[in-house]
Parts: C-alpha cells; structure tokens; sequence
C-alpha cells in the first residue's frame, strides 16, 4: 500500500540527515545550511523557479501553499542576490508552510535568525531583488541540483547539519533502515550515558 505524504512527514519527523547520509548520497542539497535556529523540520515540497531580479511572483507560490508544505525556490538564474528575506518569511509563516529552502541567497538574516520558520540557503546577501522588469517565477517545475532531481510532493528533512529532498518511493522504502539505524543510535547513547553523567560531555545536560 503507498504511503501518503502526510504520513511519511510524520515517519521521517525523528529521522537526521545524517542518518539519511549515511546511506544515501541522491538527495543531499550540498552547500544548503540553516540560517536561522532549528532542530528538525519535515514537509511536503512544492517548487518556485526564479528568472528575473523581480520577484514579486514569488508571492502566487506562497498564495498556492498549504500548510506544512517546504518552498523550495531556485534562485540560481540570480546568483549573488538574494531573493528572501523578512518581509516574504512573515508571509511564509502566516501561510503555515513549515520551511523555506533557497537555492540561492537570502537576506534580513538578523531578523531571520529571530523568526519560527527554518529557512536554509546558500549564503547571505544584501544585494536584493527589485521590481525591475517583468517577473518570472515558474511554478511546479522540476528542478534539478547536481544529482538531485527536486519535485513538487517530494520529502523534505532538514535540520542543522543540512538538508535531503526524496521522492516518495524512496523515502518509503528505506524509512524502515533509517528507524533501525536510529533505534540503533539511541540504544548506544544510552548504554554510555548508564556509565558516565552528561554534565562530563555537554555543556548543559541532555536528556535521556
């Protein structure tokens, strides 16, 4: 029976990136890192293609968002300018989506380090779109990044050692390895921390 998207965002909501790298290379969103505080996020991906400076079709992608769903802009047509920043992240947030991933710059990151919403890109900039020319925002389409073919209903997990974007067939077929894996992980953790205190390894003591 296939597994819904909504049930894998709730399968994958315990599973790290890298544990998923510890598999698999296909997925991996190399050079794409959190920029604000986060500890893990999952969603359903739904797919923006940038082309101009003017950005302000940006916002049909974010009207046509539902909740817990991962924009995923690919800004690369605009390199060195960034295409996100608080205005569109306060948008992102009243909307409900559950990240933003710019394949590309942002900017504001002070204020972005402040908000809810992870948000991953490639760097910072504050050289910025502008309403110059007409506005090419494609929607729905695929985008592919090295490797990585990135669909909208694909899976994505990020958290603060980076970003994976499966499709679903794959996701739901090695979901059980990667719960193993982790199972693994944590009867390990907790087998040494039985032995030695927390406080000798962390600066604040994790839970157990």
């Amino acid at each position: 029976m296939q597994t819904s998207i909504n049930e894998l965002i709730e399968k994958y909501a315990n599973i790290a990136t890298s544990t998923i790298g510890h598999v698999l290379d296909e997925g991996h969103l190399a050079q794409i890192h959190a920029i604000n505080r986060i500890h893990h996020v999952t969603g359903r991906v739904r797919t923006a293609t940038l082309a101009s400076i003017n950005a302000m079709n940006l916002r049909d992608a974010l009207l046509q968002s539902e909740p817990n769903d991962v924009l995923v802009i690919d800004a690369r047509a605009i390199p060195n300018r960034a295409c996100w920043g608080e205005q569109r992240h306060r948008a992102a947030i009243y909307h409900q989506l559950a990240a933003v991933v710019v394949i590309g710059d942002v900017t504001d990151c002070v204020a972005l380090r402040e908000m809810k919403l992870p948000v991953f890109a490639r760097s910072v900039s504050c050289l910025t779109t502008r309403h110059q020319g007409e506005s090419l925002v494609e929607h729905g389409q695929e985008i592919m990044v090295d490797q990585t073919r990135i669909a909208s209903g694909d899976l994505m997990i990020g958290d603060a050692d980076g970003v994976f974007i499966l499709s679903p067939e794959i996701a739901q077929d090695l979901w059980p390895t990667f719960q193993d894996m982790e199972a693994q992980e944590q009867h390990k953790r907790h087998h040494f921390f039985n032995q030695h205190h927390p406080r000798d390894y962390y600066h604040a003591e994790q839970r157990r």
